[in-house]
């Protein structure tokens, strides 16, 4: 097990005062690149997919973030926890799959939203990084939650665990590529939002996020009441 620690910032935060989601990857990503300079990590092997799981909020601290990294084959394993004293539960867990990048087949039945690259997503080959994508989809399902969902209160449900997998790389462009977005799984505390980016037909990222309804004040999971469930129904697609 490798173990690197980074400091926290303000920007780091989200309107609920928790780190946000997109954030442990950039913690990930800090250690990856560690562990690429270090070795461990093959500078020449393609990442396939990514994925998040989200096991509690992380606030703001003075205390190092602290990555644990495990490299096992084909499949890079990160805990995200903080360095305090007596505690190391992660907050956070990411995974990294190295090898073939899979072909999605697009939907055309689902609605679309633009979205934006800007050129401080790139990366040093002229493509948006990887960790960047989780945050255009992020913003892709802001969007699409406010617009579709905007009668529920504010907070109410969360990211629960969040996955891309990656089919091509994405360059910069004037123009916004277009991302297909719905809604494919409702249940009772929990419901799943899938996104691809896409260039034509061509698939380039596909998303799967799962939102957990939030109890803010207790900061724990709850279920849907039937006005929120009802209102999910209506934007789910098979």
């Amino acid at each position: 097990m490798h173990e690197h620690a980074f400091p926290m910032r303000w920007a780091d935060l989200d309107q609920l005062n928790h780190v946000n989601n997109v954030v442990y990857l950039d913690y990930a990503a800090e250690a990856r690149a560690l562990l690429t300079q270090q070795g461990v990590v093959g500078a020449d092997r393609d990442v396939a997919a990514m994925a998040v799981r989200f096991l509690r909020p992380m606030h703001l601290t003075r205390e190092a973030v602290v990555v644990r990294s495990t490299s096992d084959g084909d499949t890079l394993s990160q805990d995200i926890t903080v360095a305090s004293r007596g505690s190391s539960a992660p907050f956070a867990e990411v995974t990294t799959r190295y090898g073939d990048r899979p072909a999605a087949a697009p939907r055309d039945d689902v609605p679309s939203l633009p979205v934006n690259v800007r050129r401080s997503d790139l990366d040093e080959l002229g493509a948006v990084r990887l960790t960047k994508l989780f945050e255009l989809f992020q913003e892709v399902r802001v969007l699409m939650i406010s617009t579709h969902l905007g009668s529920m209160r504010s907070g109410s449900f969360v990211v629960g665990s969040s996955s891309v997998a990656f089919g091509a790389p994405v360059p910069w462009r004037l123009e916004p590529y277009v991302v297909r977005v719905w809604v494919s799984r409702v249940g009772r505390a929990s419901f799943e939002i899938r996104c691809q980016l896409t260039d034509d037909n061509t698939v380039l990222a596909d998303s799967t996020t799962v939102m957990v309804g939030f109890d803010q004040d207790a900061e724990s999971s709850r279920p849907f009441g039937e006005d929120e469930r009802a209102q999910l129904q209506e934007l789910l697609r098979d």
